[in-house]
């Protein structure tokens, strides 16, 4: 870090802070709006896995305000997901002026990365995890003369919860690799941690997910494996 950062005083870093807050809460609704355009189309990708079940999940509105909830809910968490880019350039910008020249030029790269592995996460999630959780909670049922009748809100923030949560996880690696160049975590530390870190993992998907033990379970792998990633790009940093 240089020395310009340290001449900004409290209110400075203040009114810079603010600012930057602003314009992350300016794009945080514009894209949320974009989204609620396009909010059919994203319910419709979001029942997908409910309704390819064999047999299909019996989804119903309990609520008469049920699917307008739905709607600025999905549009609400679309909107977070496609402003991640502003996010991390507010942060960026917020930073720059206590950067040395060479790590401004990290920003373009950080932001595609952290994107990327925001959707990897979230399409992890969408694609393997969630069709194993479905199968495995409506197996449950079957040997029972019941018949699954699902609230399409509870579904949806079902989804959205683990689609986020794993989208959020899959930040760790970005988050290492900076506090690698911070010169504040080393792979020698994540490695001695690793025994420390799975209790942390563990806690960290009984928090995120439903109080059920399988989804817990399901959370933790890519907990697990993204930590060892973690470890793998601090070591290639160092």
């Amino acid at each position: 870090m240089n020395t310009k950062l340290s001449e900004m005083s409290f209110l400075d870093h203040l009114t810079e802070l603010r600012k930057r807050l602003l314009y992350l809460i300016i794009s945080w609704v514009l894209t949320s709006v974009l989204c609620f355009v396009f909010v059919k189309q994203m319910i419709d990708f979001l029942l997908y896995p409910a309704l390819n079940l064999n047999p299909p999940l019996n989804l119903q509105i309990l609520k008469v305000q049920g699917m307008f909830i739905i709607q600025v809910l999905v549009a609400f968490f679309g909107g977070f997901a496609l402003s991640i880019p502003v996010m991390v350039y507010q942060i960026w910008a917020f930073l720059k002026p206590g950067l040395y020249k060479n790590e401004k030029t990290w920003v373009g790269l950080l932001i595609v990365i952290t994107f990327f592995c925001f959707l990897t996460g979230a399409f992890i999630a969408y694609f393997i995890m969630l069709p194993v959780a479905l199968n495995f909670f409506m197996s449950i049922s079957e040997p029972y003369a019941v018949s699954p009748i699902i609230a399409v809100d509870h579904y949806i923030r079902f989804i959205i919860t683990m689609m986020m949560s794993v989208g959020i996880i899959f930040e760790l690696p970005v988050l290492s690799f900076i506090l690698s160049k911070m010169q504040v975590l080393s792979s020698d530390f994540m490695r001695k941690s690793r025994k420390y870190a799975l209790i942390i993992i563990f806690v960290i998907a009984a928090i995120l997910t439903p109080p059920d033990p399988f989804t817990q379970a399901l959370m933790a792998l890519p907990l697990i494996l993204v930590y060892e990633i973690s470890i793998i790009l601090v070591k290639i940093t160092e």
